[in-house]
Order: structure tokens, then C-alpha cells, then sequence
């Protein structure tokens, strides 16, 4: 599905399983991430001798939102069901001093936002970026969450405050290599969606119509 402007962007909703097609891009996903988090940004805790980002998140209950041009990816981003195991509550879990606005049923953890090192353009906000961000709020809309968590740098913080998006910490910042880094969540709705469409000059939706089939998952444990 196109993206914007007469460019060849498109987004592309994976989940499990995924097709031949599919698979090829996360493939690309994987190795563009471990450019970007490992060599360029220092994570050397991800490094793996095959040069792909893959954890323990890359799984089944993953989503994977990826903005590919001309058949190579450009962008990307990860989702995770909140009642599922996720990157927040298991590995920076310290981070969360505050409660949950909601049932975890009702969020999601978004992990590993991209944008291709050679489409960057410095403090300003890339296509590839803008389609990511009007993407995630699509799919949540889609999949019927309240909220959306996230880790970040306090810079990422502010570019989703400048969307116009209601975002909520956490807890207080703590440093992780040499960095702040915050937990926070962001509030997922129509408002947010029509603000960050109108702020990235994206008009039309990204995702299909009627969207992916929503997640229904096993009763089992829920994470609290």
C-alpha cells in the first residue's frame, strides 16, 4: 500500500506466519537493525556474529511495522501485546514506577523504531519517520488499544510530543550507556491519529480499510 507523495513507499503489517515475501523483509528488518542499534548506535549487548537483530520479542506474538521503497526496508518498528512477554516488563521493568493506565490486554510495548540511516535528515522529521508514527497509531486504533508503552531517549519523547500525542512517564529517568533513557505511554485514539496526520501532512490511512484480523489470544497468565 503506497505511503506518500507519488514515492514508492509502502507499509507492510507483518505478523506470524508470514509468507515468503514477508519473511525476505524481515530478514532485511533484522540486519538493517543491527546496522542501526549495534554498529551505528553502540548496543553491542545485541551483537551477533550472523549482523541481525533478533531477540527473544522476535516472536509470534510480534508485529512487525515495516516501510519498505522499491522493494527494500526503509523503516521499522515492533509492537508486542502487553499481556504477552515483552521488551518493557522483562528487561526494563525497573523503569516502571507507575501503574499501567489500563488492563495490559488493552496495550501494546512498541520497540525498535528505525529510519534507514541514509534517509535521515537530521532534526527533521523523515517521511520514513512520519509514516511510521501515523502507521503505529493506526494499528492500535485497529487492534482496539487504549495505550501504547515505549522506552526511549527524552529526544524521542519530544518528537512524539510534537505530533501532538498525550504522552505520560512511567517513572523518572534513569541512565543506560551513558544516556537518559524513559519509560512512558502514550494514549492511543482518534485524536492522536488526526493530530499526528495532521502534523505529518499525512491525510489518508496507511493501513488496510478494514485492517488486520484483531490479536485474540489464550487465556493464560497476564502480565501485570
Amino acid at each position: 500500500m503506497p505511503v506518500a507523495g507519488g514515492r514508492s513507499m509502502k507499509l507492510h503489517i507483518i505478523r506470524s506466519p508470514a509468507d515468503r515475501h514477508d519473511r525476505e523483509l524481515l530478514e532485511q528488518n533484522f540486519r538493517l537493525r543491527h546496522r542501526i542499534f549495534v554498529e551505528l548506535a553502540g548496543w553491542n549487548s545485541l551483537r551477533r556474529a550472523d549482523a541481525r537483530d533478533v531477540d527473544d520479542f522476535d516472536n509470534d506474538d510480534a508485529t512487525h511495522l515495516l516501510i519498505s521503497d522499491s522493494g527494500v526496508v526503509v523503516g521499522g518498528s515492533r509492537l508486542t501485546p502487553l499481556n504477552r512477554p515483552n521488551l518493557l516488563q522483562t528487561v526494563f521493568n525497573g523503569l516502571v514506577q507507575g501503574k499501567l493506565p489500563a488492563h495490559p490486554s488493552l496495550g501494546a510495548d512498541w520497540t525498535r523504531f528505525y529510519v534507514h540511516p541514509d534517509r535521515r535528515e537530521g532534526r527533521r522529521r523523515a517521511p520514513e519517520s512520519a509514516a511510521l508514527f501515523c502507521a503505529v497509531m493506526e494499528y492500535a486504533l485497529l487492534q482496539g488499544y487504549s495505550f501504547i508503552t515505549f522506552v526511549s531517549s527524552i529526544s524521542m519523547l519530544e518528537h512524539g510530543t510534537a505530533v501532538g500525542w498525550r504522552i505520560t512517564p512511567l517513572g523518572t529517568p534513569a541512565i543506560s550507556d551513558g544516556k537518559p533513557i524513559v519509560a512512558a505511554w502514550i494514549e492511543v485514539s482518534e485524536q492522536a491519529l488526526q493530530n499526528v496526520r495532521r502534523r505529518t501532512g499525512i491525510s489518508r490511512p496507511l493501513a488496510p480499510v478494514h485492517g488486520p484480523p484483531p490479536v485474540v489470544w489464550p487465556d493464560g497468565p497476564q502480565l501485570a
